[in-house]
């Protein structure tokens, strides 16, 4: 398992960082997490000033794909799940999730539509054919 980078998420328990598309100054904003289970998690950072803030969707291999071929924007994969997670760390450290209707979320907490995904297309895509190949593996 990579990093531990959330814990106790809301019917999702810890999750661990496994890919990073994109970060400022260190930080990822748009990155992949995976639950115990190896499902995976498209994160985006919404906040990173004073308490810090991420929405979550739970991402199939179709979706990431499409994403990181930019035939999707990242607005829209949020979008198109009926439900997202929101977590929330505050100035101490304590990390608070909860579910969200992607319905009611605040726009603001996204990038604008429009916005494609800005990464490394090479190693993105040897992610993408490494866990097509882990998924084969699992069937």
């Amino acid at each position: 398992m990579s990093e531990l980078y959330f814990e106790n998420v809301i019917e999702k328990g810890n999750l661990y960082l496994d890919h990073i598309l994109y970060e400022f100054e260190d930080e990822p904003i748009l990155f992949l997490c995976k639950d115990k289970d190896g499902n995976r998690y498209l994160c985006h950072c919404a906040e990173i000033r004073g308490e810090r803030r991420w929405v979550l969707i739970e991402i199939s291999l179709e979706l990431l794909k499409s994403l990181i071929e930019e035939k999707t924007d990242i607005a829209f994969a949020f979008l198109s799940q009926e439900k997202a997670i929101q977590i929330r760390m505050d100035m101490q450290g304590c990390e608070k999730s909860s579910v969200i209707d992607t319905a009611k979320m605040d726009r603001l907490d996204l990038p604008k539509e429009g916005t494609l995904v800005r990464c490394d297309k090479e190693k993105a895509r040897e992610y993408l054919h490494k866990s097509e190949k882990e998924m084969l593996l699992f069937l």
